[in-house]
């Protein structure tokens, strides 16, 4: 009777090698891809809360101006509070960073406030920031950033069907018909500018 020898073969060292050299390629491609799409996930998420911070910004900034007040120039009673309107046209860096000073019933109540944007440099970038205080009350208020690591920043009113960047209530005695709010920034290499506009109670003062 005849019996029949089962032989086992292993794998050689040589295919061991190529089967780990192998996978070491696959699990290499696998994490390079996930940490690929991290990354841009985390671009994707830090790039929609800047176009939040800059599209809330500019809302406030709208419904700010729209509710700004003036005081009558010609009146001679120094007891009323001051109530100006003042765009400047600066450069920093020579990027546009245009400043706004008014008076105005904040958004978030009726009391009459002071307010002010304006760009300041932080370490070779421009940040947006923001003053606040009561118009009436002697009050040191509060100051902010409201928007970091943006381009530029431009306010632009309409005068005689012209956009003009400079504006002072102290000359024309009366607020702008409207204003243009442009936020420049960069979106992962790509300049992209949003822009709001916003007409003041014209006519109206305190």
């Amino acid at each position: 009777m005849k019996t029949r020898r089962n032989s086992f073969t292993g794998f050689t060292l040589i295919e061991v090698m190529v089967a780990l050299t192998l996978l070491t390629i696959v699990l290499g491609a696998v994490y390079s891809s996930f940490f690929s799409v991290q990354r841009a996930a985390e671009r994707f998420d830090t790039i929609s809360l800047k176009y939040h911070e800059i599209r809330t910004t500019l809302d406030i900034m709208r419904r700010e101006i729209e509710s700004a007040l003036l005081k009558n120039h010609k009146d001679k009673d120094e007891e009323k509070p001051k109530a100006t309107f003042v765009i400047k046209d600066r450069d920093m860096f020579g990027k546009n960073t245009s400043s706004l000073d008014f008076t105005s019933y904040s958004f978030k109540g009726s009391r009459l406030n002071s307010i002010a944007y304006y760009v300041k440099a932080k370490e070779k970038t421009l940040n947006l920031n923001k003053t606040e205080k009561p118009a009436i009350i002697e009050s040191k208020g509060y100051s902010m950033e409201v928007i970091e690591e943006i381009e530029s920043f431009t306010i632009e009113t309409l005068f005689n069907n012209k956009w003009v960047k400079t504006w002072d209530t102290a000359n024309t005695d009366k607020l702008p018909e409207m204003l243009k709010i442009s936020i420049e920034f960069n979106d992962n290499g790509k300049m992209v500018t949003l822009s709001e506009y916003a007409r003041p109670r014209v006519g109206s003062q305190l």
